[in-house]
């Protein structure tokens, strides 16, 4: 079994995931090893970005700039990239969210573990539900960082091609009236990325308590090198939980702002709902 010291150091170019350190003291009745840490354990969750389409102002080949008939509509290929894209996009959230979700749950198990009253049977089958919801972790994570990159490599494709993805919905509808489905889809669109700021915030946070926790488990050990490593970390999860906590205010901004002009353009407030 690897050292605490070595696997941080295999974790030093990369960002702590508080799947490691299980670290709650074992009774003299009950000896099963704790869950250890491999360096699959510490790699770096944060949301992949996207990479950006082509902007308006963008200079374009003739090649990219040709439209596929007179009228100017999109291609069939750019269509079907668009419809890609979609796709993977898609696919790339709900596989972030769903590891994020397990981090979570991890950290819920391993509170459990540390906490008082606990048997030997009810200790052990923690141990067991932690040991199997870090493996899960482990895949969940590689499904996200896999989707994130297939979903980015489409975008530089779309980018290189001048192609731009579908536009959503206009506020307005071809009459001149307020368009219902743009308000709808916009508040579903924000409500989902409060809910993604919210529980980023919960898990930076986790792991800032657990890294604190371990600073102060070796502070008497002199050894500050592995001291400013945990520090790091530290610093690094401190900044994420920063923007995550940033992004939240704004996206609670941003809902409160459609609303302001939804009901401005005499749209009820039941189309929230």
């Amino acid at each position: 079994m690897k050292s605490p010291r070595s696997l941080i150091t295999a974790a030093a170019a990369l960002m702590a995931l508080p799947v490691w350190a299980f670290c709650a003291q074992q009774s003299a009745q009950n000896k099963k090893p704790v869950p250890s840490l491999t360096s699959d354990d510490v790699i770096a969750d944060r949301p992949v970005q996207p990479a950006e389409t082509a902007p308006a102002d963008r200079p374009k080949t003739p090649e990219q700039s040709k439209p596929a008939d007179a009228s100017g509509k999109a291609s069939a290929e750019e269509i079907a990239w668009r419809e890609a894209v979609k796709k993977a996009r898609k696919l790339a959230d709900s596989t972030q969210r769903t590891a994020e979700d397990t981090e979570l749950r991890v950290t819920e198990l391993r509170n459990q573990l540390s906490a008082s009253g606990q048997g030997p049977g009810d200790r052990n089958q923690t141990m067991n539900d932690l040991s199997a919801t870090g493996d899960t972790l482990k895949r969940q994570r590689a499904e996200a960082r896999e989707a994130a990159n297939d979903l980015n490599k489409l975008l530089e494709d779309g980018r290189q091609k001048g192609f731009r993805e579908e536009e959503g919905p206009s506020s307005v509808s071809k009459k001149g009236e307020p368009n219902e489905d743009y308000y709808r889809s916009k508040f579903s669109e924000l409500n989902q990325a409060l809910q993604d700021a919210e529980r980023r915030v919960q898990l930076y946070q986790n792991r800032i308590n657990e890294l604190n926790q371990r600073i102060s488990g070796n502070s008497r050990t002199g050894d500050n090198f592995y001291i400013g490593q945990l520090q790091q970390e530290r610093d690094d999860a401190q900044h994420s939980l920063d923007q995550a906590r940033e992004a939240s205010q704004k996206t609670q901004a941003d809902i409160n702002a459609l609303k302001d002009q939804a009901r401005e353009a005499g749209l009820p407030p039941g189309i929230f709902r």
